[in-house]
């Protein structure tokens, strides 16, 4: 898929620059047969060739990677496989032409189905509130009622001529009360659909956050840098990571203990994000206002939220101390925890944020769903998308990590595209248990190519010629037939 996109990228981008082959091809010092080979994707083009062509269009090598396509691509597969949309026509066909020839095409597909989802999760919600809220179903009786009675007396006036002037005064002062009753049930029906109550909150703004830090790598390095600043200012004579700890436990800093008490880690999470937070406001304000994928104020108010998350994090566990330790302990997560005093899930999505040019650690996807299956937090990789509209894959470990919680759940996956991963997940308690609520009990999954499966802690002892389990992304978008987890029949014959 990504030679796929990188090819017809380069025929798009050259078209842009208003270059002809031969031009690029001179450029690039190969010949104007090769280059035409390359894009129509019949030679496959890397290294320190991508680096020469990309010069010769003048632009950065990123540009023709394919990674955020990859992304618009997964995003248009998975719209394809929406039982909602899945109509007589069947699979339209592979999306990556699409991405290629026409991105603004795409990206036109993707804002349409938002707003779709977003006006069908609007009428389900209020066709549900009109079947179940007691002030509506109440109203329209009033309403009801109200019609009723001006319609009887006002056929009384019509079609009776001989009544004597008290008994018209009276119907005439029935149809004048009634009336004013149902203008003003009308007009409080008026007002409820107008105020904020009947907002719908549909999932796009969760989504754009996704977009934002799929966009950006979910790495800041103008976050790093105040992090590192934080730490120096106040403590400069120590490592970041005994620093953030020594003033985590200052007694003058400690917050006053809640009524039931919670984990260390969060407390001291939520310590440095509240101290980080004027420190990070200007950043963070550069970094959300005017991106794109961040289309509503809800979507930038949650986009600064995350990365007043990401800051704190960045202070509890520097960058570089981070990933030195992460490299030595092979990127064992209770290890981490145990070094810089933070939990399981800050851990591992600090490892999902590791993509600093030039030091950059393993690469992984980070994903965390609840027990329904529901994702809560999603950041893919470019050849493994993550679910955003159904559930994952059965076979993935983020749902068996359920079955065990505390234990982590280690395997490696092979998805139809050939694409094989590794993948380790963990249930966590969210929130202390109580009588009378069951557990709240996340899974949190890290996912890494299986060629790095060697740096990784979670793969020894795994044998992965008998270990590759055959999976999918979703059921609709997998084309094996033969699986005995298959939910729903396949878009992809």
């Amino acid at each position: 898929m990504s030679q796929d996109l990188t090819g017809l990228k380069i025929r798009t981008l050259r078209r842009q620059a208003g270059l002809t082959q031969g031009e690029l091809a001179r450029r690039a010092g190969i010949s104007p047969s090769y280059l035409n080979l390359i894009e129509l994707n019949k030679r496959a083009v890397g290294g320190v060739l991508v680096d020469r062509i990309a010069a010769g269009l003048g632009v950065a090598r990123a540009a023709l990677d394919g990674e955020a396509e990859e992304r618009v691509v997964a995003n248009l597969e998975e719209i394809a496989a929406d039982p909602a949309l899945g109509g007589e026509a069947g699979y339209p066909g592979p999306a990556a032409e699409l991405v290629g020839r026409n991105p603004g095409w795409a990206q036109l597909v993707l804002a349409l189905h938002r707003a779709w989802h977003d006006q069908r999760e609007a009428v389900i919600a209020l066709a549900d509130r009109l079947n179940r809220d007691p002030f509506l179903g109440d109203s329209v009786h009033r309403m009801l009622t109200h019609a009723a009675s001006i319609r009887s007396a006002s056929e009384i006036l019509d079609t009776e001529s001989e009544l004597d002037p008290a008994d018209r005064h009276r119907f005439l002062a029935i149809v004048a009360a009634d009336s004013q009753n149902l203008s003003g049930t009308a007009q409080s029906l008026l007002e409820y659909f107008d105020s904020d109550r009947i907002r719908v909150r549909s999932a796009t703004p969760a989504e754009h956050v996704d977009a934002f830090l799929s966009a950006t790598g979910n790495h800041f390095p103008e976050l790093e840098a105040l992090a590192g600043d934080f730490l120096a200012r106040r403590l400069p004579e120590e490592g970041a990571a005994d620093a953030a700890r020594r003033w985590l436990s200052a007694e003058d800093r400690l917050p006053p203990e809640p009524p039931v008490p919670i984990a260390a880690a969060a407390r001291g999470f939520a310590l440095v994000r509240q101290a980080m937070r004027p420190a990070v406001a200007e950043a963070v304000r550069k970094l959300v206002e005017g991106h794109p994928a961040l289309a509503s104020a809800e979507s930038r108010s949650l986009a600064v939220a995350a990365l007043e998350a990401y800051a704190a994090a960045a202070v509890l566990m520097p960058y570089g101390e981070f990933l030195e330790a992460a490299e030595r302990w092979r990127y064992d997560l209770d290890s981490l925890c145990r070094l810089f005093g933070v939990s399981y899930e800050q851990a591992a999505h600090r490892m999902a944020t590791l993509r600093r040019p030039g030091a950059e650690g393993v690469r992984f996807a980070f994903m965390r769903s609840d027990a329904s299956g529901f994702i809560t937090k999603r950041l893919p990789l470019p050849r493994l998308p993550l679910p955003r509209y159904g559930n994952a894959c059965p076979l993935w470990v983020i749902n068996s990590a359920f079955q065990a919680p505390g234990v982590t759940a280690t395997g490696f996956g092979e998805l139809p595209s050939g694409d094989q991963f590794l993948f380790f997940a963990r249930a966590i308690e969210k929130h202390p248990p109580t009588a009378a609520l069951p557990r709240h009990l996340l899974s949190v999954m890290l996912a890494c190519s299986a060629a790095e499966a060697h740096r990784i802690v979670y793969a020894d002892g795994i044998e992965r010629a008998t270990a590759m389990a055959p999976v999918g992304t979703l059921c609709r978008l997998c084309p094996r037939a033969g699986c005995r987890h298959r939910q729903e029949a396949p878009l992809i014959m």
